[in-house]
């Protein structure tokens, strides 16, 4: 069955919470390194920790929320420098569309490595992800628990005042989840943003896609990071409504070692 609704960070068990724990918005902070001058006098940072929501609405019979959390941790206590990682989520989502509905809980737990550039860095990682999906009706392939192996990706530019990009996505084996996120637009010294897209499927059902555009990198306080998006989700799956979408993401920056 499509988790039909919450696509994002809070994919219903699709573990994009786990690549944006990555690649966004942790990993954009960390790997940039106008932010490790900000934060002085304790400039080295080793662990980011993220939360975030998700929401879709079509009608009062169609809607979703979601809501997922997680970090990622430097083993070698830098992530600017590049090396090891260990990241992980979990997260929960709802969706109800006109004779269904879909509850979701999800997690996943992955080693990971960063190699970072001039000006860009990358991601990959592999682990473990598991699923379980209360659907009603009950019955669809989907329906229950699931764990499998994960894969994911990462990439991000990081020069200020310049053509930005990013890409991440993910894999996982529990329920053929595939999911593809990009954005592009440009980074000014404080903010980024521009239009994004999204791509999710898993089996038994046809892909959803996203269009929107988003704002980036909008400081809270001194630490504290936010990431908004929102735009249109078309269901590719005959019989399942389009509709609107918005999602709201939060990041901290962390030195604990």
């Amino acid at each position: 069955m499509k988790m039909r609704g919450n696509k994002s960070f809070a994919a219903g068990g699709l573990a994009a919470g786990l690549a944006m724990a990555i690649a966004s918005p942790g990993a954009a902070l960390a790997a940039d390194p106008l932010l490790e001058q900000r934060m002085a006098p304790n400039p080295t940072i080793d662990t980011v920790v993220y939360w975030g929501a998700d929401f879709t609405y079509g009608n009062s019979d169609r809607n979703g929320i979601g809501a997922d959390a997680g970090f990622v941790t430097a083993l070698n206590g830098d992530l600017g420098s590049g090396g090891w990682t260990i990241s992980g989520n979990l997260g929960l989502s709802r969706s109800e569309d006109i004779g269904s509905d879909t509850e979701s809980v999800y997690g996943s737990l992955l080693l990971g490595y960063i190699w970072p550039g001039q000006g860009y860095y990358f991601t990959a990682a592999g682990g473990v992800n598991f699923v379980n999906n209360d659907e009603t009706p009950p019955g669809s392939v989907t329906d229950g628990s699931a764990v499998g192996a994960i894969v994911q990706y990462g990439f991000e530019t990081t020069r200020s005042n310049a053509f930005y990009a990013q890409s991440y996505g993910s894999y996982s084996t529990a329920n053929d989840q595939v999911y593809v996120h990009a954005k592009v637009g440009y980074k000014a010294s404080r903010l980024r943003f521009g239009p994004e897209f999204t791509v999710s499927d898993d089996k038994g059902s046809r892909p959803t896609l996203r269009y929107g555009a988003f704002v980036g990198d909008i400081p809270l306080g001194e630490k504290v990071s936010m990431i908004v998006s929102a735009g249109y989700q078309q269901e590719l799956e005959p019989g399942t409504a389009d509709r609107f979408y918005a999602a709201v993401g939060f990041s901290v920056p962390l030195s604990l070692r």
